[in-house]
C-alpha cells in the first residue's frame, strides 16, 4: 500500500477501534483484536516511510538543506534587526 492509503486505513481503523471501546469497553476481545490490526496497520506504514527515505537518499539531504537555510535565514534575520 501506498502511504496515503494506509493513512486513510490507520484513521478508520482508529475510529472503529475507538467505537468498539466505547461499546464493549477496553478490555474486550474485539477492542484488543481491533487494537492489534491498528498496530499492524502503523508498523506497515513505518516501513514504507523508512523504505521510501532509504530509496530515495537525496530527499533525506534535500530536507535538511531546506531546514538548515530556513534556521539560517531565522538566525541572520533575527541579528540584522537587533543590529539595526
Amino acid at each position: 500500500m501506498i502511504p496515503a492509503e494506509l493513512e486513510f486505513a490507520i484513521s478508520k481503523k482508529r475510529e472503529e477501534m475507538i467505537k468498539i471501546g466505547m461499546d464493549k469497553g477496553l478490555l474486550c476481545n474485539d477492542t484488543i483484536k481491533c487494537s492489534q490490526e491498528l498496530d499492524k496497520l502503523l508498523n506497515d506504514y513505518n516501513y514504507v516511510l523508512i523504505e521510501t527515505k532509504r530509496s530515495n537518499p537525496i530527499d533525506v539531504y534535500q530536507e535538511f538543506l531546506i531546514f538548515l537555510q530556513k534556521t539560517i535565514y531565522k538566525s541572520l534575520r533575527g541579528y540584522i534587526i537587533n543590529f539595526f
